[in-house]
């Protein structure tokens, strides 16, 4: 591919979200790794800052003119990683991102959906909608076999729909030296072993805080151990963070304050013997560092990553019962050298088929 060819990707996109930062990161750097001649622009939230933190050009996703003039401009359109088409947090997201792909349908440009987790999607409109537009797109790859699953019973009927694996699978972490450094400033010792915790709000749990504050202290005065919690989207998590660590009564329980790139967090989650994750990402950025794994799932995108992983921990965060927590965490405890092993296993495979996205990219490109 000699000549410059132009691409856009949309996803959630300047929104401090660190699992969506990573994988415009992962993207942007396996695209540019394969070829040189591709000139990139993100749909984006926040355009400077997405600009001053990758090398692409960048557009406000809501300013439609801008938008529009792209997209005639553009070689292929990429619906880029993440959950991106599911309405259970808002049907005003799933348009969007519908919206996107069908304008850029009308304007004869090919389509890519970038390996994405899809569904749930609970709106009779909304699965229609849905179908309708996946049908029309040229390329479907997903992050899982359950996504396909759920895309079929959908009843889309695309040929050219293929699991691969999620972009961050190509990341690497930070270097120890630099992570010790941020431990240091936020002055959280590294004298013990560290349990991991990333947890996100969510309104259907009524007891999370409650749950999770209780099994740090059974962590904390089980196991010889530090816990620290690490948020992975500002201020949300943060905030439940804090208030979880609030009601936590034993010592040794820390909050990461401040925001990390995704290398460093990836490089944080690095030093923990295990970890509790109800972030997607979080799951991930552990998989990449053979971090064996506590699941709180509240989206069947949690399950079918643990269970394309192999991880078979995790609780339903609906219904998420103290005594359950505290089996699946003592479980994978007991058992984390040999889940470490499971993990380091699947890796080489995992970064592969990540990659394949990218070489479906240009075999789009090329065509």
């Amino acid at each position: 591919m000699n000549q410059i060819k132009k691409i856009i990707i949309s996803g959630y996109y300047g929104f401090d979200n660190s699992g969506d930062d990573a994988i415009l990161k992962a993207i942007v750097k396996d695209i540019g790794g394969l070829d040189s001649n591709i000139d990139i622009t993100v749909l984006s939230k926040d355009p400077e800052k997405t600009k001053r933190m990758y090398p692409v050009k960048a557009v406000d996703r809501f300013k439609l003119s801008d938008v529009i003039s792209e997209m005639r401009k553009t070689d292929l359109f990429i619906s880029g990683g993440g959950s991106l088409l599911q309405d259970v947090t808002s049907t005003r997201s799933l348009w969007y991102y519908l919206g996107t792909m069908y304008m850029a349908k009308i304007l004869r440009r090919p389509v890519m959906i970038y390996a994405n987790g899809i569904g749930p999607i609970e709106k009779g409109i909304n699965r229609f909608l849905t179908r309708r537009i996946l049908n029309r797109v040229d390329l479907i790859t997903l992050r899982d076999e359950e996504s396909k699953q759920y895309v079929k019973d959908l009843g889309v009927k695309n040929s050219n729909i293929k699991v691969t694996a999620d972009p961050v699978f190509t990341l690497n972490p930070s270097p120890e030296d630099e992570i010790e450094k941020i431990f240091k400033k936020e002055d959280i010792p590294m004298d013990k072993d560290i349990i991991g915790i990333s947890i996100r709000q969510w309104n259907s749990s009524k007891n999370l805080v409650q749950v999770v504050s209780k099994s740090i202290d059974y962590i904390l005065g089980k196991y010889d151990v530090n816990v620290v919690l690490i948020p992975m989207h500002y201020p949300e998590d943060l905030n439940i963070s804090r208030e979880i660590t609030e009601q936590v009564k034993e010592n040794g329980c820390y909050v990461m304050e401040d925001k990390y790139t995704v290398e460093q967090i990836m490089g944080i989650t690095k030093t923990f013997e295990i970890i509790i994750a109800m972030r997607l990402h979080a799951l991930i950025y552990a998989a990449t560092q053979e971090v064996p794994i506590v699941g709180l799932s509240y989206d069947p995108k949690v399950v079918g990553i643990l269970r394309s992983l192999g991880m078979d921990n995790y609780c339903d965060v609906n219904h998420l019962n103290y005594d359950d927590l505290i089996e699946n965490i003592d479980e994978v405890w007991e058992n984390r050298e040999k889940l470490r092993i499971k993990l380091k296993q699947q890796e080489e495979k995992l970064e592969e088929k990540a990659l394949d996205n990218v070489r479906l990219v240009l075999e789009l490109l090329e065509k």
